[in-house]
């Protein structure tokens, strides 16, 4: 039995989300789950912006793909990271593209969202060490797509915070001042599944405890990664002088008290941090736009907060 009855809206949520005739990541492994979620992955609606194209960065280990989206074809524009999520091992640009495309409607910036290399053919830190080289190439690059390189964010959803995140701590020595914030939606932030989120959320919710430690195992090559301050953000042992951070946490996520832990850590440390949890809503709900009001809701609390941290 779910820990809490849930309602029909949230059920269908979830549904949607996540399929109960969906691929099964215990049967078919990480590249067959790809795979699978490509062939049945529906079509988003139609979300038309100004400026959508197929691009090229650096990534760590050579060229890597990206898709940059703007609702303007103005010039010098402020520039969003965005890193999709998929517990390091599934998703692509294609799964985030309409998250992506509400963020740079809302933010009235561009958003570049990277193809960075998966787990478990790239252990930690490859993921990581291809989004500081996205966010580099943006720094130093960046004006050939008419984006300022003076203007950056970085945002991720589930593992895409946790990559979020971890760019922060290991850009803060080598470039404190390159990123002025950093948005984290429901982010992955500790390798601890005891937390009453996980036991009260483990089966029900969509993306259960089972799946998560899956993942884990996927991204760490040795135990040890899985206690690393650049992956279990919350173990850091020095977290200030960061970027402002947002984060949102949904309220049936078995991630919830991680995200909301490391919201508070981040505060306690000296950060400007704003939290948002959002009530009746499960993991990956972000994804649905224009089919879920807390998804438009949270695109627009997070464009404004974004648009207004990027301003010149």
């Amino acid at each position: 039995m779910p820990a809490k009855q849930i309602s029909p809206e949230l059920k269908a949520m979830i549904e949607a989300i996540f399929p109960p005739d969906g691929p099964d990541w215990r049967t078919l492994g990480p590249a067959g789950f790809r795979q699978a979620l490509r062939e049945t992955q529906e079509p988003d609606p139609p979300y038309p912006l100004a400026r959508v194209e197929e691009v090229t960065v650096a990534g760590a280990a050579g060229p890597m793909q990206a898709r940059l989206y703007a609702d303007s074809n103005a010039k010098n524009l402020p520039c969003i990271l965005y890193i999709h999520g998929g517990g390091w091992v599934i998703c692509d640009l294609d799964s985030h593209d309409l998250l992506a495309r509400g963020l740079a409607k809302h933010s009235g910036c561009a958003v570049l969202s990277i193809d960075y290399r998966l787990a478990p053919e790239h252990h930690f830190p490859a993921g990581l060490l291809d989004c500081r080289a996205a966010l580099l190439w943006l720094r130093d690059r960046g004006a050939t797509l008419g984006l300022d390189g003076s203007r950056i964010a970085v945002a991720g959803d589930s593992a895409g915070g946790n990559l979020a995140g971890a760019l922060c701590l290991l850009m803060r020595d080598e470039a404190p001042k390159l990123i002025r914030h950093q948005t984290l939606i429901y982010p992955v932030t500790d390798c601890d599944f005891e937390r009453p989120s996980y036991r009260d959320f483990a089966d029900d919710y969509g993306l259960t405890r089972d799946e998560m430690i899956w993942f884990w195992k996927h991204y760490c090559a040795k135990p040890e990664d899985a206690t690393n301050p650049l992956v279990a953000l919350l173990r850091a042992p020095d977290l200030r002088h960061l970027p402002p951070a947002t984060v949102t946490s949904a309220e049936f996520d078995v991630l919830r008290d991680e995200a909301e832990a490391y919201a508070e850590k981040l505060r306690a440390a000296g950060n400007h941090v704003t939290l948002h949890r959002v009530d009746g809503t499960c993991h990956g709900y972000a994804h649905l736009l224009t089919t879920v009001p807390q998804a438009d809701e949270t695109a627009a609390l997070l464009g404004g907060i974004l648009r207004k941290a990027l301003q010149a």
